[in-house]
């Protein structure tokens, strides 16, 4: 039997090693439903000791690349036949004041999946309630060795931080739905799929133009790290199509301290004082859908029309109307159209873990209703 090359020391532990080989080796040399070689045959193979491979081949085992059998030896398993899929989200936004977005691409990545292997498994995993990102992170059963033994990929919302690295050791592909990270140029995140905002304001900003408004109003959500990228690109947006943005009326990073169940609310208030000022925009953009609930709340208490006396545009997802009088002009996204392409990058990153893809943004669709 052909000897395999004695790493270096600088390698890492020996049995990490032999387990790297022959990683490699499975998919290529040792296919599926395949017996690899005896421990012996593995220890004469690789000049170590039986102990050694050993250790290495339960490394494989529980990463679910093989299963150990007495008397029959080490057999290559599907990993593609079986398993389970995380989907992360923070427990708030699954309140039912929240947007309806999550729980609508949480869903359909279920569906997805279900639709291309009945045997695989998707699990939702929320952690505990808080705001500060480290402490979700840390509170979510992932880190867990016997979670990891059994995942297959991981879709997320939120940023993992260094969990994100024991999942790379895994070899566990990770597919980010956080829509900040592909919402602006020009550092997106690779393996990311999330809406196009740049295409909201876009579709806004040129449907506005082409009825004749030229001073535009904007209630805004945004994160922090990303708002003023995303204030200058939706700047640059308006002022291509002609259109000002109104200062009085321009609120693109509204404070709502941690609590989800206050921005509708939040909105609410905020739309009853701008609308006692003395100027007025010709439209509204609103770029949150649990804003907009709060605008049209407001202006059903101030008995405005649109859009007699006031245009209004919001963002909404396709699936979840707003409960109002008259269908609302708006930029749609489909959760259904993102989960698909999640599904499809993760199926393509089962197959290469280590693959980097560009960002996949899905783009808004816009609908006239009766509000502009």
């Amino acid at each position: 039997m052909q000897r395999e090359a004695r790493p270096t020391k600088k390698g890492g532990p020996r049995y990490r090693q032999i387990a790297d080989h022959l990683r490699m080796r499975i998919g290529t040399e040792y296919q599926v439903a395949q017996v690899l070689p005896t421990e012996r045959a593995l220890a004469v193979s690789y000049d170590a000791n039986h102990q050694t491979v050993r250790q290495a081949l339960a490394v494989l085992a529980e990463e679910g690349l093989i299963a150990r059998y007495p008397r029959r030896g080490s057999v290559v398993v599907d990993r593609w036949a079986t398993g389970e899929f995380a989907i992360v989200v923070k427990p708030r936004f699954l309140r039912p004041v929240a947007s309806p977005y999550f729980p609508l691409v949480a869903t359909s990545i279920a569906e997805a999946l279900l639709t291309r292997n009945s045997r695989w498994v998707a699990t939702l995993h929320v952690g505990r309630v808080c705001d500060d990102d480290g402490e979700h992170v840390a509170s979510l059963d992932l880190w867990e060795p016997d979670v990891l033994k059994r995942l297959r990929g991981v879709f997320t919302f939120h940023p993992l931080g260094k969990l994100e690295a024991q999942l790379k050791t895994a070899r566990i592909p990770l597919v980010n739905l956080w829509a900040a990270q592909a919402a602006v140029p020009p550092q997106p995140e690779n393996n990311t799929v999330a809406p196009d905002y740049l295409s909201l304001y876009e579709n806004a900003f040129a449907h506005l133009q082409k009825v004749g408004c030229r001073n535009v109003g904007i209630l805004a959500f945004l994160n922090k790290e990303h708002s003023a990228r995303a204030l200058a690109a939706l700047t640059r947006s308006a002022k291509a199509h002609r259109v000002r943005l109104n200062p009085e009326w321009l609120r693109e990073n509204m404070h709502w301290g941690g609590q989800r169940e206050a921005i509708e609310p939040m909105a609410h208030d905020m739309f009853c004082r701008l609308w006692r000022t003395a100027s007025h925009p010709d439209a509204l953009l609103v770029t949150d859908d649990v804003l907009c609930r709060g605008v049209l709340r407001a202006s059903l208490r101030l008995g405005i029309e649109f859009p007699d006396q006031l245009r209004l545009i919001s963002h909404a997802n396709l699936g979840a109307p707003f409960a109002y009088h008259k269908p609302i002009t708006r930029v749609e996204f489909d959760p259904a159209a993102q989960a698909e392409a999640a599904v499809d990058l993760m199926t393509r990153l089962q197959r290469n873990p280590e693959a980097a893809e560009p960002p996949i943004r899905i783009p808004a669709i816009f609908i006239q209703g009766a509000t502009t």
